[in-house]
């Protein structure tokens, strides 16, 4: 049984050796890597045939009118002399002053709130206003040199309700405003 044994470990071995002969030889003789072909045209579409269009820049529409001037809009020195005339509070201005102005258009009432040099303090009190309901605005006015910002609360056509708004303003923020004309 012994010698069977032997014969059968010879043939155990023969085979292992013949496998890794194998192993060895066949990727030699044979080769099992595919024929790979690169493919050479492009996928890429030609360029698309765009055409430049110039846009021509926009001239003065004709008929139009020039606008005015941030000087010519706001007249502060008639309405501060109507305005201190009246005793400054803007109660007893003249009738003439309301209505239509020469070029028919309806005379317009502004409130000038604060004139501020600091541009934080400017925008916080224009915030306050806004979320208070009131159409307030501020302005970039240089004076001597310096730079301030007025608040501005208007315009309206009513000179009654900016009265009143004056008022309420005035003991709400504790202020001193200015009645003005608005002319645009």
């Amino acid at each position: 049984m012994r010698a069977m044994n032997e014969g059968m470990k010879q043939r155990l071995v023969g085979a292992l050796v013949l496998l890794a002969l194998g192993a060895v030889i066949l990727p030699i003789l044979f080769d099992f890597e595919g024929s790979y072909n690169v493919d050479t045209r492009s996928t890429i579409p030609a360029a698309p045939d765009i055409q430049v269009v110039e846009i021509e820049k926009a001239g003065p529409v004709k008929g139009a009118t020039a606008v005015a001037s941030h000087a010519d809009m706001f007249r502060f020195d008639e309405s501060r002399a109507v305005a201190e005339h009246s005793g400054g509070d803007g109660s007893t201005l003249q009738d003439k002053a309301s209505g239509l102005n020469a070029e028919g258009i309806p005379r317009s009432w502004i409130l000038q709130v604060a004139s501020l040099s600091g541009v934080d303090k400017a925008q916080m009190l224009t915030q306050k206003l806004l979320a208070d309901g009131y159409k307030a605005y501020k302005r970039r006015v240089v004076i001597g040199g310096e730079v301030n910002y007025r608040i501005y609360v208007g315009p309206k056509i009513s000179k009654k309700t900016m009265l009143e708004q004056k008022q309420v303003i005035e003991k709400k923020y504790k202020l001193n405003t200015l009645l003005l004309v608005f002319e645009p």
